[in-house]
C-alpha cells in the first residue's frame, strides 16, 4: 500500500517534464470544468497523476500573433492592467451620500414604527379646513353666490423684493449687496424712498418714521461696550501666562500635529495606507479628496494617540475618526469577539447619523456595529450588546443604563474612546454622567475628542484624562464656511414682540423664495415650535417638528419627511443644532437669536456643508445686540458675506393682523389635540394594564434597574445645567419658605413618600417618639410657657 500512496502524491513538474509547454501545464480550464460538473451534481474523482498526465491538444497559434506570443494564452498578462484598489467600477457605488437616506445604511422611519397612537396636528388642521370649505359652500349656495367670487382680502399687491436689504447700525455695519452703489433702498408706509449714506464724515441723518423699515447706522453705546468687552477677553485669553502654561504642559508638542510632507497635501486615501476593504467603501461612497482635518486626524489617529480636533462645521470630522478605528478594529484578535471602541453622541439623531456613516463605511468588513440610544427599545439593545459588538454608538444615559443593568455589557475591554461634538460633552448638563462612564472604563485607552467650537479650558479637557493630546484645529476663528451668506433681519423697539417676530418669520417663508423651501427654523422653545407649526399649517405650509417632547419614532419620522421633501420647513430647537447632516439644506432661520456664538455657529452650519451655499437669517432684537456684534466680526474677520435684510412696514403690520385673527383657531386646534392626546394615554393606559395582568410575575421577577444618582441630584444637575445655558430667566436666588415647601411636597410625591394622616396616625407618633412628634409639642409648649412666666 505504501509505494501505491507514494506515488499518488508524486506530481510531475516542468522540469521533470520537458516536453509540457506552459499552456498545457496550466489546470485553470480544467478546475472549471470540475465546478460546473460538481455544481451539476455530477461526482468526478480523479487523481493528480492523471489530471497532470492528460494530454491536451495545442491551440493553434494565428498568423497575426508572433512567436513570443505563441505560448501565451489572451488575458494571461495584460500590460493595460490597473489594480481597481479602491472599487470604484463597483455596481453597488452610491452617489451623493446621505446619512439619512441610502437604502439599508441609514435607519429611516421604516425602523422605527409607532407603538403607540400618536396624534397629527396636520390631520386636525385638514378636518377643520374641510369643514370650513363645507359650512362656507353651503352658505354661499344659500345666499345664491359661488364659491370662487370670494376674494382674499389679505392679498395686498405689494412687489416682495427677495433682494430687499438695507444697511443697519444693529447690524454693526453690515455691508450691503448693493455696496458698490453706496445705498440701499428701503419702502415706508406713504412710498417715500429712503437713502442710507455709507461714511463716516456724514452730519445729517434723515428721519425715519415708525413705520420706516430701515435706518441711518447710529453708533450704540453697547456696541462700544461690547467692542471693548471683547478685545479686552481676547487680550485676557491670548495674553493669560497661567492658562498659556496649562495648555504647555497638557497637550503634546506642535511638531505631533503637524502632518509629514507626503501628506500635507495629500489628493487622495490611498496616501494614508488604509486597508483595501476602506479604499473600497470610500469609493464607492464618492469620497475622493480628503478634507483638510481629516488629512490631520487620519495618521496621529492611527499612532494611537490622544486628539482634540476642530474643524467647520461640515468638515468630514466624523469620517476623520471613523477611518482610523475602523482601520485598527481591522488587525483585532478575533478568537474572543469584545466591544473595543465606544462613540459618545449628545442627541439621539446624531448618534443614528454617525452610526449609518460607521455601516457604509464598513461594509466591506467584518466589524460589527450596536447603537444604544434612548427612545428604543431596551431588551433588542441587550440582544444586540450579547453578541459583543465591535463598536457601541450611543448616548451617555443609555450607555450608563446598559453599563449598570446589562449583565452581557462589559467595557473592561474598552480600548478607544470618542466624543463628539465634545464641547457640549463637557458642559454640565453632561458632567455627572461623562465622570461615571470616565471612572468605569479603562484608563489605558485612546481618547478623541471633536467639535466645531472646541473649548480651549484646559480644567475641563483634564477632566476626561487625556495622554498628552495632540491637538488638531483647522478653524482656529471659530468661523463658518465661506459659502454661507448670512442675514439679519432686525425687529426695532415696539415692534420686537412676539406677535411681530412671529409676523417676520411668516412673512419671511412665504414671501422669499430663500426661505420657501428646505429650511430648518430654530426656536428656543418646544412650546413655541409646536404653536409655530400649527400656524404654518394653517397657512397652507407643510412643516415637522424636532424637540425633546417628541417620541423617537416621531423624531426619526419629522427627520425623514424634511430629507424626503414631503416638509418645506422644520422647527426644530437646539436638538438639531449640532452634528444634523441633512443633504440640501438651502437655509437657516433663527427665530431668536442664540444665547451665545458658540450655539449660532452650530445653527447656521446645517446649510452651506460639503463645499456648497447657503443662507441664514436671524431674527435679532435689541437684547441680541451682542451675540449679532460677534457674529458679525467672525464672519468679517474670514471675509464671509453678511447683509441686513429688511420687511415691508405695511406686509408685516398686516401679517400680524392675519395672525391675530387666527389666534382662536389656534387655540381651538391645540385643545383639540389635547383631548385626542389624552384620548390615546387612554388607550396606552388600557393596554398596560392588560399586559401587566397577562405577565405579571414575568414582569415583578425582572431586577430593578438602577441608576447612579438619585431624583433630587437629577433634578438638581437639570436646574444647574439650564443655569450654565442662561435658560432660567428671572430666576430668584433665595426661594421662601413657602416656595420650599412647595418643592419638598412636589419632590416627595414623585418619589411616593407623601404621608397622609389616618385615624390612629396621630397616637402612633406620639407613642413611638416621646422625643420626637408629640414629645416636641410638649417640649415646645413648656418653653412657651416659660417665657411667659418671665
Amino acid at each position: 500500500m505504501a509505494p501505491s500512496r507514494i506515488d499518488e502524491e508524486f506530481v510531475f513538474t516542468i522540469s521533470d517534464n520537458d516536453e509540457l509547454s506552459i499552456s498545457e501545464a496550466e489546470s485553470e480550464p480544467e478546475a472549471k470544468n470540475l465546478k460546473r460538473k460538481r455544481a451539476a451534481g455530477g461526482q468526478l474523482k480523479t487523481s493528480k497523476k492523471q489530471k497532470v498526465n492528460k494530454k491536451h491538444e495545442p491551440e493553434p497559434v494565428s498568423e497575426h500573433e508572433s512567436d513570443e506570443d505563441a505560448g501565451v494564452k489572451d488575458g494571461a498578462i495584460d500590460s493595460d492592467f490597473e489594480f481597481d484598489i479602491g472599487g470604484a467600477g463597483a455596481d453597488d457605488s452610491v452617489e451623493d451620500f446621505d446619512a439619512w437616506g441610502n437604502g439599508d445604511t441609514s435607519l429611516t422611519a421604516q425602523r422605527f414604527k409607532p407603538a403607540k397612537p400618536t396624534v397629527d396636528v396636520d390631520e386636525i388642521i385638514a378636518r377643520r379646513a374641510a369643514r370650513k370649505d363645507k359650512n362656507k359652500a353651503q352658505e354661499e349656495l344659500e345666499n345664491g353666490t359661488s364659491v370662487h367670487e370670494s376674494v382674499d382680502e389679505d392679498a395686498d399687491e405689494i412687489d416682495f423684493d427677495d433682494e430687499n436689504l438695507a444697511e443697519d447700525a444693529f447690524g454693526a455695519g453690515a455691508d450691503s449687496e448693493n455696496e458698490q452703489d453706496g445705498l440701499t433702498e428701503g419702502s415706508n408706509k406713504d412710498g417715500d424712498e429712503a437713502e442710507l449714506h455709507e461714511g463716516e464724515d456724514e452730519d445729517e441723518d434723515e428721519a425715519a418714521s415708525d413705520n420706516d423699515s430701515t435706518a441711518s447706522p447710529v453708533a450704540h453705546p453697547d456696541d462700544m461696550a461690547s467692542d471693548a468687552g471683547s478685545d479686552d477677553e481676547s487680550q485676557t485669553s491670548q495674553e493669560d501666562p497661567e492658562e498659556a502654561a496649562k495648555r504647555k504642559a497638557f497637550f503634546a508638542d506642535d511638531d505631533a500635529s503637524k502632518p509629514t510632507k507626503s501628506l500635507s497635501g495629500a489628493d487622495s486615501f490611498q496616501q494614508f495606507s488604509l486597508s483595501r476593504p476602506l479604499l473600497r467603501a470610500l469609493a464607492a461612497l464618492n469620497f475622493t479628496i480628503p478634507t483638510p482635518i481629516q488629512v490631520r486626524t487620519i495618521p496621529v489617529a492611527l499612532q494611537g494617540l490622544d486628539v482634540v480636533g476642530s474643524a467647520q462645521t461640515g468638515s468630514g470630522k466624523t469620517a476623520a475618526f471613523l477611518l482610523p478605528i475602523l482601520e485598527r478594529l481591522l488587525y483585532r484578535p478575533r478568537k474572543i469577539p469584545t466591544t473595543r471602541v465606544a462613540i459618545l453622541m449628545p442627541t439621539r439623531e446624531l448618534a443614528v447619523q454617525c452610526h449609518a456613516v460607521a455601516v457604509a463605511l464598513a461594509r466591506f468588513t467584518d466589524i460589527t456595529f450596536a447603537q444604544v440610544i434612548g427612545g428604543m427599545n431596551l431588551r433588542e439593545q441587550e440582544a444586540i450588546l450579547k453578541k459583543r459588538p465591535d463598536v457601541v454608538i450611543a448616548t451617555p444615559g443609555r450607555f450608563i443604563d446598559h453599563m449598570r443593568n446589562s449583565a452581557s455589557f462589559a467595557v473592561e475591554n474598552l480600548e478607544i474612546l470618542v466624543l463628539d461634538e465634545a464641547d457640549r460633552m463637557l458642559e454640565q448638563g453632561f458632567t455627572d454622567e461623562l465622570d461615571e462612564i470616565l471612572k468605569t472604563i479603562p484608563r489605558s485607552r485612546q481618547t478623541m475628542l471633536f467639535s466645531a467650537t472646541m473649548t480651549s479650558s484646559v480644567d475641563k479637557l483634564v477632566r476626561v484624562g487625556m495622554n498628552k493630546p495632540v491637538r488638531l484645529s483647522v478653524d482656529t476663528t471659530h468661523g463658518t464656511v465661506s459659502g454661507l451668506t448670512q442675514e439679519f433681519l432686525r425687529l426695532r423697539p415696539g415692534r420686537d414682540t412676539n406677535a411681530y417676530r412671529l409676523a417676520a418669520l411668516c412673512l419671511l417663508v412665504t414671501t422669499i423664495p430663500d426661505y420657501q423651501q428646505r429650511t430648518i427654523i430654530f426656536l428656543r422653545t418646544k412650546a413655541t415650535a409646536h404653536r409655530v407649526r400649527i400656524i404654518l399649517g394653517l397657512l397652507g405650509l407643510k412643516a415637522s417638528e424636532l424637540h425633546g417632547s417628541m417620541t423617537q419614532d416621531q423624531r426619526i419620522a419629522s427627520v425623514s419627511s424634511f430629507r424626503d421633501g414631503k416638509t418645506t420647513h422644520l422647527l426644530a430647537t437646539d436638538v438639531a443644532s449640532r452634528g444634523l447632516d441633512i443633504k440640501n439644506v438651502h437655509s437657516v432661520i433663527n427665530y431668536e437669536a442664540p444665547q451665545t456664538h458658540d450655539i449660532y455657529l452650530h445653527r447656521v452650519g446645517r446649510t452651506a456643508r460639503a463645499g456648497k451655499s447657503g443662507k441664514s437669517c436671524t431674527l435679532a432684537a435689541e437684547p441680541d445686540r451682542k451675540v449679532v456684534k460677534s457674529a458679525v466680526k467672525a464672519a468679517r474677520s474670514q471675509g464671509a458675506k453678511v447683509s441686513s435684510r429688511t420687511l415691508d412696514a405695511t406686509a408685516l403690520d398686516a401679517f400680524k393682523q392675519k395672525l391675530d385673527d387666527l389666534d382662536d383657531e389656534v387655540t381651538e386646534i391645540l385643545a383639540e389635540e389635547k383631548q385626542e392626546k389624552q384620548l390615546a394615554q387612554m388607550e396606552t393606559d388600557v393596554a398596560r394594564a392588560d399586559n401587566i395582568m397577562k405577565h405579571r410575575d414575568e414582569i415583578m421577577s425582572r431586577p430593578k434597574r438602577t441608576w447612579f444618582e438619585s431624583e433630587k441630584e437629577k433634578q438638581a444637575n437639570k436646574e444647574r445645567a439650564k443655569a450654565e445655558a442662561g435658560l432660567l430667566v428671572g430666576e430668584k436666588k433665595k426661594l421662601s419658605n413657602k416656595d420650599k415647601k412647595k418643592l419638598d411636597l412636589s419632590r416627595d410625591r414623585k418619589e411616593g413618600r407623601q404621608w397622609k394622616k389616618g385615624k390612629d396616625d396621630g397616637v402612633d407618633i406620639g407613642k413611638k417618639g416621646g422625643k420626637g412628634g408629640a414629645g416636641k409639642a410638649k417640649a415646645k409648649g413648656k418653653a412657651k410657657s416659660g417665657g411667659g412666666k418671665r
